[in-house]
């Protein structure tokens, strides 16, 4: 007491706000602990719960006869995330499952969850496409725009899962939507469909989608179905596109039937539709392809010379002496220089 009474007002202020600092200091490890506690709390408890579900899934899954205990609200997310786990280490049992999952009410708590944290929204959508439920497709559909990329694939992948058909004649447009997805894993939900679906439904969103979207769906068209691609590539390099299609297109064609459209593009005023078309002729020309190829080897573009330089030395494969008679002839610095440089490369490339 006598401290408060010694003392001017001002030190006796400081001493209360050291004491409020310190309370307050307190107070924050406490809660910092006690959320920590709640987190490693909440860990365990999933982490048991999903290994209870795992273990049961996998029983029932080999056919012996078990109960099932109702799913509480709290062990959704670790049902959940078992359901999808024994899915995909064994989708040999999926019929098996399926039933499994109509007996526990899978599509009932896989709904719920999606109104929760992005996260447990995204393992529900797994599930609900692991379960093939037609009666959740219109209930996934809008999750197919949204412009996140793991969602919206989430989604593309459970409607193929559901429903093939129908998600294709969505999925296929909305790639235009998303630029974010990445080939690879449109690449791989295109290819868990029917092959012949997919490719008439690619064929006919390339004719009829703009010059950037039709570019990226003959990409995947090509590794669908190549005569279906053909015949698209056939039309694409016979209309009027946009460079960057020609450009795809040549990179596509396997057909040696489109070796005079390849040809055409020799002179195109642009300089890598040029460079794919002399990249194209090294796959489809013959030896007549020579007197065609040769004018590109004094072009301005480094890389026309680059590429024309290699389409001649694919077209007289085993012939070198060849290649160097061809370099001989040349007037043109640069043309003599790119035929020296790809034959410096041939032995990388025989031993590749």
């Amino acid at each position: 007491m006598r401290f408060f009474l010694d003392n001017t007002p001002n030190v006796v202020f400081a001493f209360w706000i050291g004491v409020c600092a310190i309370s307050l200091a307190l107070i924050m490890l406490l809660i910092i602990l006690a959320m920590r506690w709640f987190t490693k709390h909440r860990e365990r408890r999933h982490l048991r719960g999903l290994q209870q579900w795992r273990n049961l899934f996998e029983r029932a899954s080999t056919g012996e006869n078990i109960a099932l205990p109702a799913v509480p609200a709290r062990d959704a997310p670790a049902f959940i995330e078992a359901w999808n786990d024994i899915h995909e280490a064994a989708p040999e049992r999926n019929a098996q499952l399926r039933n499994i999952g109509e007996r526990v009410g899978i599509s009932a708590v896989a709904r719920r969850m999606l109104h929760g944290s992005y996260h447990d929204c995204g393992m529900a959508i797994i599930a609900l496409g692991h379960q093939g439920d037609m009666r959740d497709f219109e209930t996934l559909v809008p999750y197919l725009s949204d412009p996140g990329p793991i969602l919206s694939l989430c989604a593309a992948r459970a409607l193929t899962q559901i429903d093939s058909a129908r998600a294709l004649e969505l999925f296929v447009p909305a790639i235009a939507e998303h630029e974010n997805w990445p080939d690879g894993t449109v690449a791989r939900i295109l290819k868990g469909n029917d092959a012949d679906n997919t490719a008439a439904v690619l064929s006919s969103a390339v004719l009829r989608a703009s010059d950037n979207t039709a570019a990226r769906l003959v990409r995947f068209l090509a590794d669908t179905d190549t005569q279906r691609a053909a015949l698209v590539i056939r039309q694409l390099l016979d209309s009027k596109m946009d460079d960057h299609v020609l450009s795809t297109c040549l990179q596509m064609v396997t057909d040696r039937a489109d070796v005079d459209h390849v040809r055409s593009f020799l002179a195109h005023p642009r300089w890598h539709v040029r460079m794919h078309a002399a990249t194209a002729l090294a796959r489809l020309g013959d030896n007549s392809d020579e007197a065609r190829l040769v004018p590109l080897l004094s072009d301005r573009q480094w890389w026309v010379r680059y590429r024309a330089a290699q389409a001649l030395s694919s077209l007289c494969a085993g012939n070198e002496e060849r290649i160097q008679r061809i370099g001989a002839r040349q007037h043109d610095v640069f043309a003599r220089e790119i035929i020296q440089h790809v034959l410096s490369e041939l032995p990388q490339r025989r031993m590749a």
